[in-house]
């Protein structure tokens, strides 16, 4: 599980706002689920790059804030999360690569989202036509007071592991093409440390042959899982972010 031992006091360069960073004890990364752009849903760990804006309206990353002390307990406020509204004025105002970078990065989680709620709906769809499907195959025509008397359950539809999982028509817009395509330049200089990253920007922009020369580069730092996966869907040409289970 996740906890929390005490504090870090730290100040903005910006203009000296104090703020307090948690200091965990243990942390747990546990998710409901993962995207392959690198979304986690109802993760119990924060799910962005430590982009946040200070009080007197600058934008900064976490990591750059001066420790001044550690503590037990504080009544000073966490930094204010940046609003997705806000991206893009955090992108135009960015003072630094890395600032960017993070900010870009935060820009493509959240203009996904709106496919996430498509794939969620597709998804729901098709497993309720599945087991609509499979309980008409099945029928149990006993009495439900037979059943309970004999505390047995209506059998149901369990999903097979070969089963064929069809995904909605993801084409990026051109606010989404842009981002990731900067995204792409900004990460080039940064060696293996985003080597997931740039498998994934190419193959949702629809490059996927550059795509397969990226997952070959990052043979050693890519997951297992995750090489597998990439290396479906760039050879069936799927460029949307797909919902899988670690």
């Amino acid at each position: 599980m996740t906890s929390i031992a005490g504090y870090s006091i730290r100040g903005a360069v910006c203009c000296g706002a104090r703020y307090k960073t948690a200091r965990y004890a243990s942390m747990n990364f546990m998710s409901s689920a993962f995207w392959t752009d690198g979304y986690r849903e109802q993760s119990l760990m924060p799910n962005d790059q430590g982009l946040r804006r200070c009080t007197c309206g600058k934008f900064f990353l976490q990591r750059d804030l001066v420790e001044m002390e550690q503590v037990t307990e504080s009544d000073l406020p966490f930094a204010p999360r940046v609003l997705p509204a806000d991206l893009p004025l955090a992108i135009a105002q960015a003072d630094s690569p890395a600032l960017e970078l993070a900010a870009r990065t935060d820009y493509w989680l959240e203009l996904n989202h709106a496919y996430r709620d498509l794939y969620r709906a597709h998804q729901d769809a098709e497993d309720a036509a599945t087991q609509a499907a499979w309980e008409a195959a099945n029928p149990d025509r006993r009495n439900f007071w037979q059943r309970w008397r004999n505390k047995e359950r209506q059998p149901r539809y369990r999903p097979s592991p070969d089963r064929v999982v069809t995904f909605p028509a993801f084409e990026a817009t051109t606010e989404q093409r842009e981002n990731m395509q900067a995204l792409l330049r900004l990460m080039e200089p940064l060696g293996p440390g985003y080597d997931h990253e740039r498998v994934e920007l190419h193959r949702e922009l629809g490059q996927f042959d550059e795509a397969a020369r990226a997952l070959e580069e990052a043979q050693e730092s890519v997951s297992p899982t995750m090489h597998k996966l990439s290396t479906e869907l760039i050879a069936e040409g799927h460029a949307a972010p797909v919902r899988y289970s670690a």
